[in-house]
């Protein structure tokens, strides 16, 4: 979390990275916390979190996440994790006109350590994010202040490119 120095300021990247992360801890994911802000003319839209879908059991409910045991890593077995990503909760709870020309802050934090995990949306979020006429993605990347990265929201990897074996 940025905080600021003294009687300074943060900026308003931070600013809205800090609100990012904050959701990330409501999160209820146990492999990783990701929290998102949709921001439109400097005014908060929506924000969410990962976590099952509303009413249904999460994996910090039940103590098990299927792809920690079975070790797989990031764009691994999706099909098999309980939670709506952070992007997508955000996305759901808004309209596309509200979307349009706005932008999207991410960021991530690691559930054993509370650490900055370096944020990037998946593919299928990417699509979606993409779809739904944000501008830019904002990524934290690091625990300091301007520890970011913002992308146009096109030039996101949104899909995997088929190799054939």
């Amino acid at each position: 979390m940025v905080k600021s120095i003294g009687k300074g300021r943060i900026s308003q990247t931070d600013t809205y990275l800090n609100v990012a992360e904050t959701f990330a801890y409501r999160s209820t994911c146990l492999k990783r916390k990701y929290g998102a802000v949709i921001v439109k003319d400097d005014a908060v839209i929506s924000t969410g979190y990962n976590g099952s879908p509303r009413g249904l059991d999460n994996c910090c409910d039940t103590g098990e996440c299927p792809r920690i045991r079975l070790g797989l890593h990031r764009g691994q077995g999706y099909e098999m994790c309980r939670a709506v990503h952070a992007e997508q909760n955000a996305l759901l709870n808004c309209s596309r006109e509200q979307t349009l020309g706005a932008d999207l802050y991410l960021a991530g934090v690691n559930p054993e350590d509370n650490s900055v995990y370096k944020a990037g949306p998946c593919p299928l979020c990417a699509r979606m994010i993409i779809q739904a006429g944000i501008r830019n993605v904002i990524l934290r990347t690091g625990e300091g202040a301007d520890c970011y990265v913002s992308i146009p929201a096109k030039e996101m990897k949104w899909y995997q490119e088929y190799k054939e074996q």
